[in-house]
């Protein structure tokens, strides 16, 4: 009996450990080829349970690990708030939950109507690989985002991102910044330029979904990707 507990956690650990390998395999493939967020899911929703997503991760768990790591980051250090730890009484858990569900929030709108314009059912493979597809999508947002909060964390040495803000503002003032600041700066700087290509590879990823799906004028295409694209920025930006 114990020595099949053994073996079910070392199983366990092994394949986190091999999922959060894939994290970065599965950003930069996306991060490579914006079509890949519908083309990934197509190819895989087409294979057997047992044999998907074996060589990258799946949406679901992609942003499910996105989820976890903000909600530890958001956590509420040394009495500082933010938006997430005013949600009194929940748990680390509990937070990651809630912002995974708001995360996914546009993707799951998003299926819903390019579903009802299908005429299929929410039940079916067509509906799962638009909601797969467009919580890829999420990458391009995210990722930028993380770049800037870990590096924050590694050069101040905190897990309290705002208080090394803060000492970055501090030394606006006198202007006695270190190797280290002057390397966050340099960090902010790519900060914006992965950011400014992710919208970017957003945009051409939405408008690949969208010229998959619908078959209107083109330029309805356009205004649909313009109107998604829009709507999910303004998600991503209060909760990435």
């Amino acid at each position: 009996m114990f020595e099949k507990l053994i073996d079910s956690f070392e199983k366990l650990c092994l394949q986190i450990i091999i999922e959060i390998l894939l994290v970065p395999v599965t950003i930069y493939k996306l991060f490579k080829e914006p079509h890949r967020c519908y083309d990934f899911a197509v190819q895989e929703m087409e294979k057997e349970e047992a044999e998907r997503f074996l060589d990258y991760l799946s949406p679901i768990k992609l942003s499910v690990y996105t989820s976890v790591i903000v909600s530890v980051l958001l956590m509420d250090y040394s009495g500082e708030h933010n938006f997430i730890s005013r949600i009194k009484g929940l748990s680390m858990v509990e937070k990651a939950l809630f912002i995974f569900m708001m995360n996914n929030f546009t993707a799951v709108a998003f299926s819903v109507i390019l579903l009802g314009y299908k005429k299929e059912k929410v039940n079916t493979i067509t509906f799962r690989t638009l909601l797969f597809s467009f919580i890829y999508t999420t990458v391009y947002t995210s990722t930028p985002f993380f770049i800037l909060i870990l590096s924050a964390m590694f050069l101040g040495q905190t897990v309290n991102v705002q208080s090394y803000l803060n000492h970055l503002d501090q030394l606006s003032v006198s202007g006695n910044y270190g190797s280290r600041d002057y390397f966050f700066f340099i960090i902010f700087i790519v900060f914006l330029i992965i950011g400014i290509i992710g919208l970017i590879k957003l945009f051409k990823a939405l408008h690949y979904i969208l010229k998959e799906n619908l078959r209107y004028h083109p330029y309805m295409i356009w205004f649909f990707t313009l109107l998604f694209f829009l709507i999910q920025v303004y998600y991503a930006r209060g909760f990435v």
